[in-house]
């Protein structure tokens, strides 16, 4: 009577529990490590467009997500046109310096880190050396220069820049001697006169290195340095003698002779130096009708981010079916 009860009981437990058992969710794991995995769909194309059906890439699509870069913003070819007046050398010849001049210069800006350069000035001097006897003026004569500026701030807003570059000049230009005095102590006697027309021509280089900054709208001013080395001068020749008082001078007592060498070239400056400087008022013209791109928005992609594709079912669910009752 008691093992009759006892599986009764047990009969009992197990149809009550078995509907709960035949309720649960099985989730498969998958065991194999090795296998490789699978690839995933997507939902867009490269372009961002929406699929009419979902498909499987072997690769991922690089255009998912915005992608930074370090490039900097990209300028045309032809980014604008500055035309400057340099004139340093006039300043400094009101100040006291014994020759003076000022050139007009133009650069076309391509790309925003190449600029080749036309200069074209005039200049002449003026000087009597302390205790000497004659005066050297060097007529008013043109010069012109050609080169190129390279812009280390080609990644930044071009209204500011650092550049380097390189000038090649040359200049035909005349001088006098004038008012040269030779005395005599033997004789007690002394000479005054002037050689006039020295003619001479002399072809130059500059290494240069400044900067460019804007000061509204489109002007601007710029700083240089330069230092400058001849690559030939010819020698002036004598074309003529002028006496003012004594005997005529025979120009064979020079010491040189008929021949002189300069000692200002216009561009140039005094063969006493080869360092210069100029300082410049810069208008600039822009050559593109688009605006320069911002350079703190040039470090990401403008491109809009693509919408995050569906959800894509990783897992299966597996439910068990209840077990008939009979």
């Amino acid at each position: 009577m008691t093992m009759r009860r006892l599986l009764t009981l047990l009969l009992l437990t197990v149809a009550t529990l078995l509907p709960a058992f035949a309720q649960r969710t099985v989730t498969p794991v998958e065991t194999d490590d090795k296998k490789p995995a699978q690839p995933t769909l997507h939902y867009y194309d490269k372009h961002g467009k929406p699929l009419d059906e979902p498909v499987l890439f072997l690769a991922t699509l690089d255009t998912v997500s915005a992608k930074k870069t370090n490039s900097g913003p990209i300028y045309p070819k032809l980014s604008a046109l500055s035309v400057g007046l340099n004139f340093w050398d006039g300043i400094m010849a009101i100040a006291g310096q014994k020759y003076g001049g000022a050139d007009l210069w133009a650069e076309l800006s391509l790309w925003n880190w190449l600029s080749p350069v036309a200069e074209i000035g005039i200049g002449g001097a003026n000087r009597t050396p302390d205790g000497n006897n004659y005066t050297y003026k060097g007529k008013a004569a043109f010069y012109a220069k050609l080169g190129f500026n390279y812009n280390f701030l080609y990644k930044s807003n071009p209204d500011y820049q650092v550049f380097a570059g390189f000038r090649a000049g040359f200049s035909h230009f005349s001088f006098d001697l004038n008012d040269i005095t030779v005395s005599s102590g033997y004789w007690d006697q002394s000479q005054k006169f002037s050689l006039t027309g020295f003619s001479s021509s002399a072809f130059y280089g500059e290494a240069l290195a400044g900067i460019k900054v804007k000061i509204a709208g489109p002007i601007s001013m710029g700083w240089s340095v330069r230092y400058r080395f001849l690559f030939h001068s010819k020698p002036a020749n004598l074309k003529a003698v002028v006496s003012s008082t004594g005997a005529p001078f025979n120009p064979s007592q020079l010491s040189n002779g008929a021949e002189a060498t300069p000692w200002y070239i216009p561009g140039y400056g005094s063969r006493d130096t080869h360092f210069g400087f100029t300082f410049s008022v810069i208008y600039t013209l822009p050559l593109n009708k688009e605006k320069y791109p911002k350079p703190d928005d040039a470090t990401e992609d403008t491109a809009e981010p693509l919408p995050a594709p569906a959800p894509v079912p990783t897992e299966t669910e597996i439910t068990v079916p209840e077990r008939p009752e009979y």
